[in-house]
């Protein structure tokens, strides 16, 4: 007696050419989950065939012709599974994440899955993430189910015409893509490839209000804002209402608008967005920046505590990491600094250090403001009861920048007393207090917990207020994350869109971008061995107490040079990461000199303002010292 084949219940769909970089790590992360691999080669010259033999694929040879959906077809013709999965060579599924597959399997009552993109900006798991795109990539092997477009390809639109009533998840398998790290759009010429095709594909349908959208994204990616804002305002007048990209063009368009310098527009746009999509926290961030850039702090401060109420974006809208969250505990912390809500500001500020894994470009922030607001004694404690791991992780980084930054009492605690036990008692007392404090802060204005954040977010570097390019955007993620683009509305759960690197607009205030970035090269930089203890040297403490103790008047350029140039504080074997120059060597132990004169006028009922505020600007040390 024969037995029936077993059907393959999960197919894996891919198209490759000369991938042999990325595929095997692809491969590799979807076993367990794929039963089938089926390969459409498009002319690979490298080892991708082999690789691919060597996991067990079908490789099927398919003359590239230009046309993505047809090249996704080829695959799908031949799949047996129950299910396809579509991947690329250049992502890869999070461990945990295969299971989940195997689970959604299971649920034969959807006709498709929405998987979460994590699009990096480099080309590992572990660099920073800077988008998460909602992208339907595994739906049910059916013969009408194929794929359209020549570029920016979609199945959810062919899905929902085949069954209008088709229902559809959005689960939490994550898939990592590294197809727009840095780099590696210029070396694929990915643009160029894009745009040709899709002018040949609006040539044929040139009211496709998808790709209007797709053509505006190109164009922001490189530079050319007024041809985007034409494109954007073309599918803003085809899309039809509950199109799951039409968040995206209001995104994209204030984007647009602000870099050009039209801040009333982009604000108008911005105000129509928030409207439309009230639970949209990037809008609300948004119009938080771009309030800033024209002081109009109160209502900037308003707007971002909307989007710290919303928190991380629902999981229908692409979002960047950080919206929402620590970003705009960021942004929100400098409309509070500029305000002269100093306690709030440093709250925010720490806040923003908790929830983002690399916590240490904020320091600086923090510490400029402790200084300057009469609580440097207290930043040890703060530091030790909020933030410990910058105390023992980053130590000898930590020590210079409170030295550079003329936070000499703080670093006089750092070698006297270290962290846990040797915490003095009224460092104990504030580090008790702080961790009240911020929630007070948070909580008093509405804003949500850190609980109810996503503190997986990972940080992006932010940028000028609403002057951010597309560079890291995927036009491919777009396609994925439009799979669907135009079909599928909120309530149908088809919400795959993409964006671009929106890195912050407006989180940079005057003092990181001051003329004086000569502190560019000031210092030693972050050491490459943070694990190597620095002593407490007698000789730097004493230095460090006369520093802090010694009016204006009495401190000298070369009681700063000596401090500067401390071994413990710029180690002579070289172990650094920038270099002191020549130009900041000297004009370092000027600015901290204006800074302790500045500190003593601001002990004056007259100067006081003034004085407090030219210390907030004075060139603060990068975290990258």
């Amino acid at each position: 007696m024969t037995t029936k084949p077993h059907q393959p219940l999960i197919s894996l769909c891919m198209i490759v050419k000369n991938e042999a970089d990325n595929l095997a790590r692809c491969l590799r992360s979807a076993r367990g989950a794929a039963d089938e691999i089926i390969i459409v080669d498009t002319g690979s010259t490298d080892a991708t065939r082999s690789i691919a033999r060597s996991f067990g694929a079908r490789i099927i040879d398919y003359p590239w012709n230009g046309d993505f959906a047809a090249a996704r077809n080829a695959g799908l013709a031949l799949a047996q599974g129950t299910w396809i999965l579509v991947l690329d060579a250049d992502e890869e599924l999070e461990p945990g994440s295969r299971e989940e597959l195997l689970v959604c399997a299971k649920h034969t009552e959807y006709e498709a899955f929405f998987v979460r993109i994590h699009n990096h900006q480099g080309t590992e798991r572990a660099s920073q993430t800077l988008t998460v795109n909602p992208i339907l990539r595994m739906f049910k092997n059916r013969p009408n189910y194929r794929f359209s477009g020549i570029i920016h390809e979609q199945i959810a639109a062919v899905i929902v015409q085949e069954n209008p009533d088709a229902a559809m998840h959005m689960g939490t398998v994550i898939v990592h893509h590294y197809g727009y790290a840095d780099g590696v759009v210029e070396r694929k010429d990915k643009i160029s490839r894009n745009l040709g095709l899709l002018k040949q594909q609006l040539e044929q349908s040139p009211g496709d209000a998808f790709q209007h959208f797709n053509l505006a994204v190109e164009y922001m990616r490189l530079g050319d804002y007024g041809q985007a804002l034409e494109h954007i305002g073309t599918s803003l007048n085809m899309a039809q209402p509950g199109t799951s990209y039409v968040h995206l063009l209001y995104k994209y368009k204030v984007r647009c608008l602000a870099v050009t310098g039209d801040y009333p527009g982009a604000l108008e746009t911005c105000g129509q967005g928030s409207t439309l999509f009230p639970d949209y926290p990037d809008l609300h961030h948004l119009k938080g920046a771009l309030l800033l850039q024209v002081s109009a702090l109160a209502e900037a401060k308003t707007a971002l505590f909307r989007a710290l109420e919303i928190g991380a974006s629902p999981p229908l809208y692409h979002t960047e990491s950080g919206l929402g969250t620590y970003l705009t505990h960021t942004l929100l912390g400098q409309v509070c600094q500029q305000i002269g809500e100093a306690h709030e500001a440093a709250a925010c500020f720490t806040r923003a250090a908790q929830l983002q894994p690399d916590p240490w470009p904020l320091i600086p922030r923090l510490t400029r403001l402790f200084k300057c607001t009469g609580r440097e004694p207290e930043l040890h404690g703060w530091l030790a009861g909020q933030l410990p791991g910058i105390l023992t992780e980053q130590r000898q980084e930590l020590l210079r920048l409170l030295v550079r930054d003329g936070c000499y009492t703080a670093a006089a605690d750092m070698l006297e007393g270290g962290v846990g036990s040797g915490v003095a008692a009224e460092e104990r007392d504030a580090a008790a207090q702080s961790a009240g404090e911020i929630d007070g802060v948070m909580q008093d204005a509405g804003a949500v917990d850190a609980t109810a954040q996503s503190a997986g977010e990972i940080d992006g570097v932010m940028q000028d207020a609403g002057v951010v390019d597309a560079t890291a955007q995927s036009a491919d993620e777009i396609d994925g994350v439009m799979q669907d683009a135009g079909v599928v509305d909120a309530t149908a759960q088809s919400a795959g869109e993409i964006d671009g690197v929106l890195q912050d607009a407006g989180a940079v205030d005057a003092a990181a971008q001051s003329a004086g970035e000569i502190d560019a090269g000031v210092g030693a930089g972050a050491v490459d061995d943070a694990g190597l203890e620095v002593p407490p040297t007698a000789d730097l403490l004493e230095l460090l107490q006369r520093a802090e103790a010694a009016s204006a008047a009495e401190l000298s350029y070369d009681d700063i040079t000596g401090l500067l140039n401390h071994p413990a504080v710029n180690p002579a074997d070289g172990n650094t990461s920038l270099p002191l120059s020549a130009i900041a060597a000297a004009v370092q132990p000027l600015i901290l000199l204006a800074d302790k004169v500045l500190a003593a006028l601001v002990t004056s009922a007259i100067y006081s303002p003034a004085a407090a505020a030219a210390r907030l600007t004075l060139p603060l040390p990068r975290s990258t010292d």
